[in-house]
């Protein structure tokens, strides 16, 4: 799931290049309005879902971790490669930025010094700054997720230790059994909490379109969801009804937003209720992705085998391409949007349909961010450990 959501993020930037009413690093002269509600869509629920499965990798780590060990691990396998990609992945993405203004002339070395700037990295580490404030400032661009979810790994290591515990374990059996008994019930009343702090605090820009703060939820979640499968089979219950719920909410959103003046993203100055409704929309479509996940997976342990060696060969495929992106996932991350900016550098530029130089886009960053963790990355030691992978 993990590896699907990344990997999705290539289809998602690559649509902001296209997308009407959303600012980035590189745009198209001539920007869809389509792009923009699919970006609204998408906004919804990925962000919200890889925190998720995030929270579920942390409970399985912690079957065989004590919390120092789990923390020690956190800050090295996300630590490192945010240290190393501000450093070397961030600067270009803004630095082809500035060249497509007509009077910058400035020399890349000059400008990586100016861009580092350790005052408004400050700034942005506080729980509610900002990284940017005008001009050329930091900015972590698409590494703020690691910086986001290290923060709360280590902030909800006590909690996690407590849940995960003898002490803890009466606390998820009460919550599991009332998953248990009120499944539908249970999974859209775990949306409330996130329509609080999105009509408190409001979307950001600057974090996946979601307050940062929402996150926590999520990832809690997600630990919660591992410890117990009565959770997942309350999802499992609750994906049709969520999926209504979803497509509901969702619909307000792209009305309301397109009430406000067609900005689309819904990222600026918005209602309280716009907001609150991003959390129930939200939270809605990851249920109803897990929900259709476990469905499937489940589906396919109950299908019957037709020949004991083939299902061994289907179940060694699969083993080995979970692990290659278990393994890849991460590199894939921090690779993949410096791919799409240089990419899209030099495609926006052409004379063609915009589908047609949006399928490119996509296909052409894939494979490039793909080639690079295969040449740069998987194969010697050093690059696997400062992009967060020692194997």
């Amino acid at each position: 799931m993990r590896a699907f959501v990344v990997a999705g993020l290539v289809i998602f930037h690559s649509a902001v290049v296209f997308a009407a009413g959303a600012s980035w690093f590189v745009k198209d002269p001539r920007p869809s309005a389509g792009f923009t509600v699919f970006l609204l869509w998408g906004s919804l629920w990925g962000m919200p879902l890889l925190f998720l499965v995030s929270g579920m990798g942390a409970r399985y780590a912690m079957r065989t971790r004590s919390p120092a060990v789990f923390a020690r691990e956190r800050l090295a396998r996300l630590g490192i490669p945010f240290a190393v990609g501000l450093v070397v992945l961030v600067p270009p993405m803004f630095y082809l930025e500035k060249l497509a203004q007509p009077a910058f002339h400035e020399p890349y070395w000059r400008f990586w010094l100016s861009f580092m700037n350790v005052p408004a990295l400050a700034r942005g580490l506080l729980p509610s700054g900002s990284w940017t404030s005008g001009g050329t400032e930091f900015d972590p661009a698409h590494l703020w997720f690691l910086y986001v979810l290290l923060i709360f790994s280590i902030a909800l290591l006590p909690l996690f230790a407590y849940l995960r515990g003898p002490r803890g374990r009466p606390l998820i059996d009460r919550l599991a059994g009332i998953a248990g008994r009120h499944g539908v019930a249970a999974v859209l009343a775990a949306a409330i909490p996130l329509m609080a702090v999105e009509a408190v605090f409001g979307p950001d820009v600057n974090t996946g379109g979601w307050e940062r703060t929402a996150y926590v939820l999520p990832l809690l979640y997600g630990f919660l969801i591992a410890s117990d499968p009565r959770f997942e089979a309350a999802l499992r219950r609750s994906r049709w009804p969520a999926l209504a719920v979803a497509c509901a909410a969702t619909g307000g959103l792209v009305s309301s937003a397109a009430a406000l003046g067609g900005s689309g993203a819904g990222l600026g100055a918005v209602p309280v209720g716009w907001s609150a409704l991003q959390g129930l929309a939200g939270w809605a479509w990851v249920a109803v992705i897990m929900g259709f996940a476990q469905s499937l997976a489940a589906r396919h342990h109950r299908k019957p085998r037709s020949g004991k060696d083939r299902a061994s060969v289907t179940g060694g495929r699969l083993a080995r391409a979970a692990r290659y992106a278990n393994e890849a996932v991460l590199p894939f991350y921090l690779l993949h949007e410096p791919v799409i900016v240089a990419a899209a550098w030099l495609i926006v530029r052409w004379h063609a349909p915009i589908t047609g130089k949006y399928a490119v886009l996509v296909i052409v960053s894939f494979a490039a961010t793909v080639a690079l963790y295969e040449t740069l990355v998987r194969r010697f030691r050093v690059t696997r450990l400062l992009v967060g992978t020692s194997r």
